[in-house]
């Protein structure tokens, strides 16, 4: 810490390979407690100087180790050259239908995969990289790797970790992104042997990573945003902090925060917070932004998702943030040794964190979304039907945000005791609308709930079986 403390107190950021090795090395012999303590007290432009010095020493500090990236979607096309760019070997597994053969042969075509990264819009900059290895058999892909990146949706984790159980290295770490969606519960279930033995760790990650888009297959993506910081919780536990400090090297120095039992994961913001809270703004009650919706109603438009964000979507997510923040607070209280209040953060200071240096005007939650880079042009969850636009309730904003993340803070909340207004009222109008039945007289007790990410379609119903390691 000596070596982070000379660094930015002085008059310049020291820069080149021995300075950054310096702040490795340092790194690397600190506690959790001494780097925390560091990164709590430093500036914003601090944080960024020491992140640009490890940055530049990320190949060394990943020289010899392997990522492997499960999948070819959005977040693989970045991942791909950004961490083929820090030093490491890449491979990735992508079983589903051909998404290997054609990412093999848009790598091919066009000499691997360009970042167009506009996460500052006055510094856009490009890079390429390739993998290794591209297969869609585990193999293949697996054996090698130090690391597994699972950037999914929570709908495919089970399948991968089922493919990639026989291959796996010792002492290897899955990281989950995003790690809400229960894959606590699905990993338990599949590599409940090589948990046990130490063979390998699970570590759930809030938030995802990236906000990115594919802009041609295999060749090229768009990387609105890197998230500024994260936070982590493992299976098991105590393996935390070394899947931390592993996942902060590998994002380029990155602040990668432990949350105490997995549930804290589970409970925290993201889009189960942002995104209901959003929709129930644009189309609940009176006075939402388009008016409430019903069946037959079409729209005139649709709508930018984030820049046209107003005070009555700002209301509800508050409301959800409240309430979520509760469940947590209480099951510390209750079982002492879970975690700590804080550590599952309100939704405002989570954004303002994560998005450090792309929001123009923090004043005010609404503002942090509608001037913040990192969201700026996507619509609204709509479809275009005769007449404009009509909610798209196929969407993974319904689909998956509901049922994965939504249902789970209700699920936690049922089994914790605290009840949950806002969170029922949101559920219950957009199910009629999706044609489920999650919650049923305030429970999350509907014939669909087997459905959910929830605990209860894991078969939990206990608070001491849910926050078992």
């Amino acid at each position: 810490l000596k070596c982070v403390t000379r660094c930015l107190q002085g008059s310049t950021f020291f820069m080149g390979t021995g300075a950054s090795a310096g702040l490795q090395a340092a790194l690397a012999t600190a506690s959790d407690a001494e780097v925390r303590s560091v990164l709590l007290n430093m500036s914003t432009e601090s944080r960024e100087k020491l992140a640009a010095g490890l940055q530049d020493s990320r190949p060394k500090a990943m020289e010899g180790k392997t990522v492997c990236i499960c999948g070819a979607g959005n977040a693989a096309h970045v991942f791909i050259p950004f961490f083929a760019q820090s030093g490491c070997t890449v491979t990735v597994f992508a079983d589903y239908a051909d998404e290997a053969e054609r990412l093999k042969k848009g790598i091919e075509e066009n000499g691997g995969i360009t970042v167009h990264d506009r996460c500052d819009p006055s510094n856009i900059k490009e890079y390429i990289g390739k993998p290794e290895v591209v297969s869609k058999d585990a193999a293949d892909a697996v054996p090698q790797a130090d690391f597994i990146i699972v950037a999914l949706p929570s709908f495919a984790i089970k399948g991968v970790l089922t493919g990639i159980k026989p291959h796996l290295k010792e002492g290897s770490i899955i990281y989950i992104m995003p790690g809400q969606g229960g894959p606590d519960f699905v990993v338990k279930n599949i590599l409940a042997e090589e948990l046990a033995a130490g063979k390998t760790t699970m570590a759930g990650i809030i938030p995802m990573p990236l906000n990115c888009r594919i802009s041609e297959w295999g060749k090229r993506v768009e990387l609105a945003a890197l998230k500024a910081t994260y936070d982590l919780a493992s299976v098991p536990a105590a393996n935390a902090p070394t899947a931390a400090r592993a996942l902060s090297v590998l994002l380029g120095g990155k602040p990668v925060n432990v949350i105490g039992n997995y549930v804290g994961i589970a409970l925290h913001a993201s889009n189960p917070n942002m995104h209901p809270g959003r929709l129930y703004g644009l189309w609940g009650p009176e006075p939402s932004q388009q008016g409430v919706y019903k069946e037959g109603r079409v729209y005139s438009e649709n709508p930018l998702f984030y820049e046209t964000w107003d005070n009555r979507s700002s209301e509800w997510c508050q409301k959800i943030s409240d309430e979520r923040k509760k469940v947590w607070a209480t099951i510390c209280e209750n079982v002492p040794g879970t975690g700590k209040p804080e550590q599952v953060p309100d939704l405002k200071p989570y954004v303002e964190g994560i998005y450090a240096g792309q929001i123009a005007d923090t004043s005010t939650l609404s503002n942090c979304f509608k001037t913040n880079d990192g969201f700026k042009g996507f619509g609204c969850p709509m479809k275009e039907v005769e007449g404009g636009f009509v909610p798209d309730f196929t969407n993974r904003y319904f689909v998956e945000d509901l049922p994965d993340g939504f249902a789970m803070y209700k699920g936690i909340a049922d089994l914790a005791g605290v009840e949950t207004p806002t969170i029922d009222e949101i559920m219950c109008f957009f199910q009629q609308f999706m044609g489920k039945e999650y919650i049923v007289d305030g429970k999350l007790a509907g014939k669909d709930v087997s459905e959910t990410k929830s605990p209860q379609a894991f078969g939990i119903l206990s608070l001491e079986k849910l926050l078992a390691d």
